[in-house]
């Protein structure tokens, strides 16, 4: 395993969950009180996911009967429907929350990806989401849990919930501040997600935004302070796709493999060249921060070592 350069104050302690809104409703509140049952190590990431799925078909299939008995069949408004997706979204941004708390493969962040994995690998089932037109209409069905290329849910969730760190003049740029911390600890998360087949979130990697070309890369002539504090807080965060085995092997074959082109592309042999030099570049410039320097440090060689790993097969 990696060494993380980032291992003090608020790098190496687990953060506010903060899952719990004052808007959710009865349902959201139990689905959130099971995953902070499972952050919390209540329960196992394996019952936790087999316990989740039953009360998630349940909750469905209970909805449906009790509308069923009161409207029969035909087209209802989302809120008065099984809604089954509805809880899927609130599932998804709660994971999504979750990803921030934790510290790089601390357990608490090994417990949510295991937790993810095996709902994943649960034989393909149906609930229902949308009240039936008749009794043979299998349409308002969804089929649980489809992750990867089959499932695109998750993508926007991600992207809003990197937005609440990632912004122009945000506390990235602030040396050890949670916002920094959390967008370390997300940024890790989302790499493993990636890395593993259960959503495609690349285009959220911070390894974009340590480059100059990107749009939110400061001017560090302009902005002598805040500029390589903001690269240096992004250069942290994106080494999590690098530093740890195989997240860095997946990105590096992906790097190898693809030419991607468009505005979520990421992966590229060039990217893989732009991405040395520019840790390097941290690394040996003391304008950056000695926890961004170090986190470069790593990333160059674990390049290099997946390189010559390469290589020699």
């Amino acid at each position: 395993m990696a060494n993380d350069p980032a291992n003090d104050d608020l790098y190496s302690k687990v953060l506010s969950l903060n899952l719990f809104d004052d808007d959710d409703d009865e349902e959201d509140a139990v689905c959130k009180q099971k995953l902070t049952d499972l952050a919390n190590g209540t329960t196992n990431p394996r019952n936790a996911a087999i316990d989740f799925d039953r009360w998630v078909v349940q909750r469905a299939n209970h909805r449906l009967t009790e509308l069923l008995k009161k409207n029969g069949h035909g087209s209802a408004p989302r809120y008065a429907s099984p809604n089954v997706s509805g809880t899927i979204e609130v599932t998804w941004a709660s994971i999504a929350r979750l990803c921030s708390a934790f510290p790089p493969h601390h357990p608490g962040q090994d417990t949510i990806i295991q937790f993810l994995e095996v709902l994943g690998d649960l034989p393909k089932h149906q609930a229902p989401d949308q009240m039936p037109e008749s009794e043979s209409d299998e349409t308002h069905l969804v089929t649980l849990w489809q992750f990867g290329d089959n499932d695109v849910s998750p993508t926007e969730i991600f992207r809003r919930e990197a937005e609440e760190f990632s912004y122009p003049y945000s506390d990235i740029e602030t040396p050890g501040s949670e916002v920094a911390v959390r967008w370390r600890n997300f940024q890790s998360a989302v790499a493993r997600i990636t890395a593993l087949g259960i959503s495609k979130l690349a285009f959220l990697s911070a390894l974009g935004d340590i480059l100059p070309s990107h749009p939110l890369y400061p001017d560090l002539e302009e902005r002598k302070i805040g500029g390589p504090n903001r690269v240096s807080g992004d250069t942290v965060a994106a080494a999590q796709w690098i530093i740890w085995p195989d997240e860095g092997r997946f990105a590096y074959q992906q790097c190898k493999n693809l030419r991607e082109t468009g505005p979520r592309s990421m992966w590229h042999p060039e990217r893989w060249q732009q991405w040395k030099v520019q840790f390097a570049f941290v690394e040996g410039d003391d304008r950056f921060t000695p926890k961004a320097r170090l986190a470069a440090k790593l990333a160059r060689q674990q390049m290099a070592s997946f390189e010559e790993e390469d290589r020699s097969h």
